[in-house]
């Protein structure tokens, strides 16, 4: 799928404003959390963290490079905070994470797309973090 036909559909269950903001807390919480926890392993010279992170960067870069690029930078500061975290405080993140995201789905009255295909997984933190970017940049929503 293209990024306009991922974007529409996400869209289209995440149209209500409170729903939205849910989710530009919430997504953040868990990319960090996500990441914190799995710089814990190690992979060689690296961890896990940095090699999810690079795969899910070239998935954004197949989508849109400038997505892939705003969210490199999101999630290279995610995974400084991440990573300088205690454990506990990054399950924490999680959950709390999640609960905003159930909230925002309760404002909104459906559930979460990534039911019906779960590589909306993947595109929820694209999309918010395209929205909170450019949307405080030039007032653009992402399409």
């Amino acid at each position: 799928m293209t990024k306009s036909v991922l974007f529409a559909e996400y869209a289209a269950y995440h149209a209500d404003p409170r729903n939205r903001a849910c989710h530009a807390v919430g997504i953040p919480l868990i990319v960090m959390a996500i990441l914190g926890l799995f710089a814990l392993v190690n992979v060689g010279p690296t961890n896990l963290a940095v090699v999810i992170a690079a795969l899910v960067l070239l998935y954004y870069a197949s989508l849109d490079i400038l997505g892939a690029a705003i969210s490199a930078v999101i999630f290279t500061a995610l995974y400084g905070i991440g990573i300088h975290l205690a454990p506990l405080w990054n399950v924490a993140a999680f959950i709390v994470g999640w609960v905003f995201q159930l909230i925002g789905h309760r404002y909104e009255g459906n559930k979460p797309k990534f039911l019906t295909n779960l590589i909306y997984l993947l595109v929820g933190p694209l999309f918010i973090f395209e929205e909170l970017v450019l949307g405080a940049v030039g007032g653009k929503r992402p399409t």
